[in-house]
């Protein structure tokens, strides 16, 4: 009994190796730079729209998720 919980708490230890409050805060992070995003883009503010973009591709490869597009950044790049 003793080594089976040992073996269940080394196999949960290793499931993550991010805790819950830092997935919380780069979750959090995301949405409030969406937030500002899109105040950038209200007021056609190019700059700060890429920076955001960066900001966010970051934030959605440190989470695992799907990366968004950014015409922005193409833009940029082409210049």
């Amino acid at each position: 009994m003793y080594l089976l919980i040992i073996v269940m708490f080394r196999f949960i230890e290793k499931k993550s190796e991010k805790t819950d409050y830092i997935v919380g805060r780069e979750w959090s992070n995301l949405k409030k730079t969406w937030k500002e995003y899109r105040k950038a883009k209200d007021e056609n503010n190019t700059e700060k729209m890429a920076e955001y973009a960066k900001k966010i591709l970051n934030l959605q490869k440190k989470l695992g998720v799907k990366q968004s597009e950014f015409s922005e950044l193409k833009t940029i790049s082409n210049s």
